[in-house]
């Protein structure tokens, strides 16, 4: 098929599929579905919301004439392609859980407003938007009937925020795909992500002058208010903080309310050494989003810098609690980052309570799999970018033979009228261009593409697919 034949068919398409695409986001950006505690004797085991956002896709699936599946509540798939099942599956991966809403919207986080050429609501890049993008390329693929060496399943979780135990569930009880990719980044390709750790610490004092002290609903947020009720002589007297929100393995931009918290509380608490220890710690913590202050701060050629973000402060029984996100470079060893946070808790007064340190990976972006992805992207776009690593966290890291692939691309929200740190995924009044989802499903067409018309060349094996 002549290229120039085909992009013009795919946007005349596209054209016409704007209204329903808008609607199919819109259907899923109204369910706040926010993963809760898992449930594994439950249909719905991370909460009645999941379900129904697993619902709503099973609905938009087979509406669209995919063979669709619901694993036991935890995930859902839909399959295009060759109807032989020992042809090779590629995997593409979504999640349908969301962060929390948070504070400060200007718009409605869960009616999904369209504005400007953008749909603004919680979801719409990470990774509701996306997953549709996904699905309208999926959809265009079996109309046109383009598929015909290759099974293409895409698959939609629902705790990818909080654990990624739905993606666990999926590969014990379902074979992995051949190779996958995730569509929950930015483009081109994603070949690696950085180690992910995450740690809860727990004061060992009492901190009885403190009515109230919190800040934060997810590790992975970085916090845009902080809280301390602080109990005096005479009286109560509240202190906040407001910050600027965002992702937390992206600190640009954004600024911690928990250090500013600390900073401020530091000025008045007196001279209690434990107070000031715990402020100490505080601060140290929350204060630049790279862990310098922690002696944690490092970074590599492939990878960049560390990350860590202080999301999480609470009082349990007056004890503080104290969550922290940290992504760290590929070369690097987690051992020695927990080794240097043992040492650093243990002097402020705070032990480890709970710890998770998941490794980083890395696909070798000369692997004819990202090559042909890398090309796919190319050809659309124009640009001649490279592979990259990044600092988020995905299901690739969890699945065999996997990669990030987009869709994230350049956003202008000058447009919209935002106010400072809004607009990117995980922050306030979450927005995606409408052209950048409708330039996604181009970009993911001409990826299925290729990568059908490679393994119909003989290309079949794990080597050479």
């Amino acid at each position: 098929m002549n290229e120039s034949k085909k992009s013009s068919k795919l946007d005349i398409w596209l054209d016409e599929e704007r209204e329903n695409l808008l609607c199919d986001i819109t259907s899923l950006v109204k369910i706040e579905s926010v993963a809760q505690e898992e449930d594994p004797t439950s249909d719905e085991p991370f909460g009645s919301e999941c379900k129904k956002a697993l619902d709503q896709f099973l609905y938009i699936s087979r509406r669209d004439k995919m063979e669709s599946y619901n694993h036991d509540g935890y995930c859902a798939s839909a399959i295009i392609g060759s109807s032989n099942k020992t042809k090779p599956e590629i995997g593409i991966w979504n999640h349908l859980d969301v962060v929390p809403v948070g504070s400060g919207w200007t718009y409605p986080p869960l009616k999904c407003t369209i504005k400007d050429g953008y749909v603004i609501g919680r979801g719409v890049q990470d990774n509701k938007g996306p997953a549709m993008a996904v699905h309208y390329a999926m959809k265009y693929c079996l109309q046109q009937d383009l598929i015909k060496n290759i099974r293409v399943r895409q698959i939609l979780g629902c705790q990818e925020e909080s654990g990624m135990r739905d993606v666990k569930h999926y590969l014990e009880n379902e074979k992995a795909p051949n190779y996958s990719f995730v569509a929950d980044c930015g483009f081109p390709v994603c070949c690696g992500e950085k180690g992910h750790y995450n740690v809860t610490f727990k004061s060992r004092n009492y901190f009885s002058r403190f009515k109230e002290l919190s800040a934060g609903t997810a590790a992975n947020m970085i916090p845009d208010e902080a809280t301390a009720v602080l109990v005096t002589e005479q009286g109560e007297k509240t202190y906040q903080c407001r910050g600027i929100g965002g992702h937390a393995a992206f600190p640009p931009g954004s600024k911690n309310a928990i250090g500013m918290l600390a900073a401020k509380l530091k000025k008045v608490i007196g001279r209690d050494k434990n107070y000031l220890d715990l402020l100490e710690f505080l601060y140290r913590t929350a204060s630049d989003g790279y862990g310098r202050k922690l002696g944690i701060a490092c970074e590599d050629e492939l990878s960049g810098k560390l990350t860590c973000n202080a999301g999480i402060l609470k009082l349990e029984q007056g004890k503080t609690i104290l969550s922290l996100d940290i992504r760290y470079p590929i070369t690097v060893s987690g051992a020695s980052i927990k080794k240097q946070l043992y040492s650093e808790a243990d002097k402020s007064g705070f032990d480890i309570i709970k710890e998770e340190d998941d490794p980083p990976y890395y696909m070798n972006e000369k692997s004819p799999f990202v090559q042909t992805l890398m090309s796919a992207w190319k050809e659309e776009t124009g640009q001649n970018d490279e592979p990259f690593v990044m600092g988020g966290g995905t299901y690739a890291r969890k699945i065999p033979n996997a990669i990030g692939f987009g869709p994230g691309q350049d956003r202008d929200f000058s447009v919209l009228g935002l106010s400072e740190g809004h607009g990117n995924c995980h922050s306030a009044d979450e927005a995606e261009s409408v052209d950048n989802i409708q330039k996604a499903v181009k970009i993911y067409v001409n990826a299925l593409v290729k990568l059908d018309q490679w393994v119909g060349k003989g290309m079949v094996n794990n080597e050479n697919i």
